[in-house]
Parts: C-alpha cells; structure tokens; sequence
C-alpha cells in the first residue's frame, strides 16, 4: 500500500513538472520581450547620439558666452571716427575679411588731423579703387593688401552695423572640391561655389545660417551676393551680407553686419556703394 502511494505521488509530481515546462518557457520569453520593449521605449538613441548631443550643447554655450562677451567689451577708437560714435558692441571684422588680416590702428597723431583731412585721406588711401560711400558711413581704420573697415550710423547717431571691403584669397583648400569646367559660375575668375562655402564655414563658426544666395548685375557689375543670419531661428538678432565682384582684375569682397532693425537700409547703402566702384585709371582720370 504504502509502495503503490509512492508511485502514485511520483506520477504526479512528474506530470506537473512535465506540464509546468511549457508555461515556465512562455512566461520567459514574455519577460525578456516585455524587458526589451521598456528598454527600446525609454531609451530613444544611441550612446554616440548623446555624445554628439552633449557636444553640440556645450558649442553652443560656449559661442553664447563668447557673444556675450563681445557684448559686453567696446569696439577700439579708430583713426577717422569721431568720439561720438565709437560707442556700441565689438564686432569681429576677422569674419567680415576675406583678405589679409587688420593692421594696427595708426598713430595717435592721426586723430588730431582736421576733419577735411581726414575725409581726404579716407577717399585717396583707404582702398586702391574709386568709390562712393553713404554719407552715414565713416572710415574706422585701414587694413592691409587694399581692406579697410566702415562704421555704419543711424539717423539718431546709433551704431548701425560695420562693413568691411577687402580683397578675396581663397587658398587651395578652399578651392578644392569646386567645379571647375567652362559651365562653372565664377566672379573674377573664383568659382560660386567655393566663396559660398566660406560664408556657410564662417556662419557655422558664429552659431548663424545661411539664408539666401544670388548673382546680380549692378551698372554692368557682376555681383554674387550671399545674405545670412545670427541668433534664434525665427528671430534673428543680426543680419550679415556678403557682396563679391571683381574691381581691376581682382575680387573683393564688401561684407556687412547690422541689428536686424537696419537690415534694409544697410542692404541699400551696401548696393549703393557697389555700384560706386570704379577702377584706379578712372579714378586719377577724375581726379585729374
């Protein structure tokens, strides 16, 4: 009797474990899926996505400190500006420059000339070419290889923008990757192409966009123009544009900043200068 209850109970107990198998099995891989789908749902991308994300923010932060340091420092008196209007944020012409970098400011002794002289001296000196600017721009100072830098007024005597005239040298790496070919379109002999991809590399520098590219004809003058953005998407704090054309078989280029508030009187001054532009010869013809 008691043999028979041992066997009885041994039968069961293997019946259960051989009936429990596949229960154990399913309620396994329902687990592990269940495990995997809160993992795939809490955690939207990848280590090396946080590691670029984490990057992006910290360039971020640090091109708005750097901003607001510029903010916060003032822009250098410069040989032909008067004391009343060299208030206002610095501006960094190195991003303005297409050329050779500023040379210093010259001798305080510049600044005591008479302000007949030192117009004079803004129109014979500062750039190898004729031009005419707006009466609203007046020369900063005088950089080397033919560039000099404008500081632009508003109406009510605020800083209205810089703008910056420079000759273009693009090195070789620049130049690399551009189309070259008959049907490439060039300004002066430099491909479209390749000084729209320093505008887009200085933007990208600055934490800016580009927003519009074009070529335009201005009294005859070929002009590539490029117009780009800083700040906030959706609302720009300044507004730059670029402007390339060739002037005595060599392209320059006339890069401005602005507020975006005097974006459109800027943008009319700098295709009133353009179309200003006149070669050396014309220049002694006129003067003679």
């Amino acid at each position: 009797m008691n043999r028979l209850r041992v066997i009885i109970i041994s039968l069961l107990v293997l019946v259960a474990v051989a009936g429990a198998l596949p229960v154990t099995e399913s309620l396994a891989k329902w687990s592990r899926r269940s495990a995997a789908s809160r993992h795939k749902r809490y955690r939207k991308h990848s280590r090396a996505w946080w590691r670029r994300h984490r990057a992006l923010m910290r360039a971020r932060r640090e091109r708005a400190e750097l901003r607001r340091r510029r903010a916060r420092t003032r822009r250098p008196a410069g040989p032909f500006e008067p004391a009343a209007k060299q208030s206002g944020p610095a501006v960094n012409t190195s991003l303005l420059s297409f050329g050779e970098p500023a040379a210093p400011a010259a001798a305080p002794a510049a600044k005591l000339a008479p302000a007949g002289a030192r117009a004079a001296v803004a129109r014979t000196s500062l750039l190898p070419f004729g031009f005419t600017a707006p009466h609203n721009w007046t020369p900063a100072r005088k950089g080397r290889a033919g560039s000099a830098v404008f500081a632009i007024a508003a109406p009510d005597g605020r800083s209205a923008g810089t703008a910056v005239v420079a000759p273009v040298s693009l090195s070789a790496a620049e130049l690399a990757g551009s189309p070259a070919g008959s049907k490439t379109k060039t300004v002066g002999g430099l491909p479209i192409t390749a000084l729209r991809r320093t505008v887009i590399d200085r933007m990208v520098a600055e934490g800016g966009w580009v927003t519009n590219d074009f070529v335009q004809e201005m009294h005859g003058r070929r002009v590539f123009v490029v117009q780009a953005q800083t700040g906030t998407p959706g609302a720009p704090a300044q507004a730059w544009s670029f402007y390339f054309t060739e002037v005595d078989g060599r392209v320059y280029s006339l890069a401005t900043t602005a507020p975006q508030e005097f974006a459109a009187p800027l943008a009319a001054g700098s295709e009133q200068f353009m179309a200003s532009l006149q070669p050396a010869a014309s220049r002694s013809t006129a003067s003679q």
